[in-house]
């Protein structure tokens, strides 16, 4: 797949790069997210939690940020969006491609 082919999510000040792989979405090693989103519930705070036990997730050098250490597959798009903003999140309707800023949405159609 094409460096075309990845989607990013930009929440506040975190940055992650994903894109749909097999029956899930992979976010790639470097990408950031939120340490402490929105205030809302957090549908996805357990899955987070998770990954920074599993150090899929660590520290970044911006204390507001972790980082994924690794590649990591989601089981969704809004999974993984979830994750990254710290907050509830509509995967297909908040990643979009850089190349020509579709959704995710808008581009699997």
């Amino acid at each position: 797949m094409s460096e075309d082919n990845w989607f990013v999510l930009r929440p506040q000040k975190a940055q992650a790069f994903g894109r749909p792989e097999g029956n899930g979405f992979l976010v790639r090693k470097g990408s950031t997210a939120m340490v402490n989103g929105s205030p809302r519930v957090k549908r996805d705070r357990e899955e987070r939690d998770r990954l920074v036990r599993q150090g899929v997730l660590v520290l970044d050098s911006d204390p507001d940020l972790y980082r994924f250490s690794r590649d990591h597959a989601f089981a969704s798009p809004s999974v993984a969006g979830g994750v990254v903003k710290d907050g509830n999140c509509s995967g297909p309707q908040s990643w979009c491609r850089p190349i020509d800023g579709k959704t995710l949405k808008d581009a699997m159609r």
